[in-house]
């Protein structure tokens, strides 16, 4: 199973990536066994190879792997695009950090991901050499590798929470016409047509649990004439906790805050990177070029148990439990289903189910061939 698997992987990177075939087959090995067992730790998923090799010896391929291999993001986000058939479709993205400390280092991780079907898809990262929160820049840099890789790309939004604001953020992005929804401090002054500079706080007191407003007109952010930024349109809504949840939008406000409630992708894809799937806060790889290389493996198997999850729901939906939410995720039923395939499977089953999942199909049919499913 694992060299159908590796096989038929390393068809679908080598479009992209210019690896030579142990690379590709080492690539596919470490995606294939990550989704399997749930960790990234090279030592234990060594042992998991179906090779005559020793132990000891899969172990200082895996370390040599990522010591000479250095897979940019932008040439993974290719292979993700592929596998997930964005090409050609409106893009709906979010910019977030995800961080953690071992030992004395901390590592830091600004990544945009892509919603697909519901659900956050790591799409391009860079570690960033501080802690703390990322700079103008280094939001701008990320932005530009992702354009420069895809110059035909449509943005449909882009969405940020609180820590992404600010005038030179907002002008960049009205500058290169990328739409932006992103969330304001309470506490931000808004200067409004007729009106002297007010916080969203006092623009909004009136306002119940429950109750939204739309600002009317364009405003701008800030106090003074000097360091007010580009026009955005505000919408405002009143959380169940009583806190404000305030929006600046590039454009219309009707619908921005229904569509930034899929902003919470990408925190849900970060739960299934770390403690909830991938276990990524557990490597002890610090330096960066080794860190990216990891996340290209892990965007891939993310991307990979996410499709999966969409298929599968689609011939048996998960159920709503009475508090509203799904049973399960789309990405844990992913990853139950591709365990019972690898084990389960004849390898006829596991060849037709991997035709259309390293494909932009979804891999529907093959799933309702499987006695199993």
């Amino acid at each position: 199973m694992q060299s159908i698997f590796s096989n038929a992987l390393s068809r679908t990177v080598a479009k992209h990536i210019d690896l030579s075939v142990t690379r590709r087959e080492t690539l596919s090995w470490l995606t294939l066994l990550i989704m399997q067992h749930g960790t990234i730790c090279l030592w234990r998923l060594a042992a998991y190879v179906a090779s005559v090799a020793q132990t000891d010896s899969v172990r200082r391929r895996f370390y040599r792997f990522f010591q000479f291999v250095r897979l940019d993001s932008t040439l993974a986000a290719h292979v993700v695009v592929e596998l997930l058939g964005l090409g050609g479709k409106p893009w709906v993205l979010a910019i977030d950090r995800t961080n953690w400390d071992f030992g004395k280092t901390t590592i830091n991780i600004l990544m945009i991901s892509v919603t697909w079907n519901g659900m956050g898809i790591p799409l391009l990262w860079m570690l960033l050499p501080t802690a703390g929160n990322s700079h103008t820049s280094e939001r701008t840099e990320l932005l530009d590798r992702l354009r420069a890789a895809f110059p035909d790309m449509k943005i449909a939004a882009l969405m940020g929470d609180r820590e992404f604001i600010g005038d030179a953020w907002m002008a960049y992005l009205q500058r290169q016409n990328i739409p932006f929804i992103l969330r304001l401090r309470e506490n931000q002054h808004v200067l409004r047509e007729g009106y002297a500079a007010m916080s969203i706080a006092a623009i909004a007191r009136h306002l119940r649990i429950g109750e939204r407003m739309v600002v009317k007109g364009c405003c701008r952010l800030g106090r003074h004439d000097e360091t007010l930024s580009s026009p955005v349109r505000l919408v405002v809504m009143r959380l169940a906790s009583g806190e404000l949840l305030a929006l600046a939008c590039s454009g219309s406000a009707r619908h921005a805050l229904a569509r930034y409630r899929q902003r919470w992708t990408i925190e849900t894809m970060f739960g299934n990177l770390k403690t909830k799937g991938f276990a990524l806060e557990a490597t002890h790889l610090t330096d960066p070029d080794k860190l990216c290389t990891l996340l290209a493996l892990l965007a891939f198997a993310v991307a990979l148990t996410v499709k999966t999850g969409v298929a599968m729901a689609r011939l048996h939906p998960i159920p709503v439990k009475n508090h509203g939410r799904r049973a399960r995720s789309l990405f844990a039923l992913g990853l139950h289903t591709l365990r019972k395939i690898f084990v389960a499977a004849s390898p006829a089953q596991i060849i037709a189910f991997l035709g259309q999942l390293l494909s932009p199909k979804l891999p529907v049919k093959p799933l309702l061939a499987l006695a199993f499913q």
